[in-house]
Formats: structure tokens, C-alpha cells, sequence
């Protein structure tokens, strides 16, 4: 016959403190894992967004200088009965016709 070995209460105890604590730690890890994960992905998304946002800022400082070149300020000017003269001193003075 065999002799079964008992175990103490404190080592009951212990057993089944270490397998809680491995159970909840496997948990806790998961849970961090899914987290860290749903953050990258915010963030990616976020990272996304900001280049698309960078992305308009350009074009539209693009469409900016465009506008404000010279050759489009005197065609507008132009169109509104304007001259331009280079002299030393600018001025601009509408043509006849142009009210």
C-alpha cells in the first residue's frame, strides 16, 4: 500500500494562490496585449488623419501663392479696368470705359 503524503494547510494554500495568481496574470496579460493593440490602432489612425490634414494645408498653400502671383493680380486688376506702371512709384489708376 502506498502511503499518501498529506499536505499541510499552507501548502494548500500556497498551490492555490500560485494558480489564481497564473490565472490572472494570463488575463492581465491579454488584456494589456488588447489594449497596447486598440491604442496602436487610434493611433495609426490618428497619424493617418494628421498626413491627410498636412496633406490639404499644402495644396491650399499651393492654390494661395497661385492667386496671389502677379501675373493673376494683373489679369484681376485687368478685368476691373486697372493698369499696372513700373515706375518708382506704384500707383494704379482705372482705365475709360471702366466704371
Amino acid at each position: 500500500m502506498r502511503h499518501r503524503v498529506r499536505k499541510t494547510k499552507f501548502e494548500a494554500f500556497s498551490q492555490r494562490f500560485l494558480i489564481i495568481s497564473m490565472v490572472i496574470f494570463i488575463f492581465g496579460i491579454t488584456y494589456v496585449r488588447s489594449l497596447e493593440s486598440s491604442c496602436n490602432q487610434e493611433a495609426q489612425k490618428i497619424e493617418k488623419d494628421i498626413k491627410v490634414l498636412r496633406d490639404e494645408i499644402d495644396s491650399l498653400e499651393m492654390q494661395k501663392q497661385e492667386l496671389a502671383s502677379f501675373s493673376r493680380l494683373n489679369d484681376v486688376a485687368g478685368e476691373k479696368g486697372y493698369t499696372y506702371s513700373n515706375e518708382s512709384v506704384a500707383s494704379s489708376t482705372p482705365t475709360e470705359g471702366a466704371q
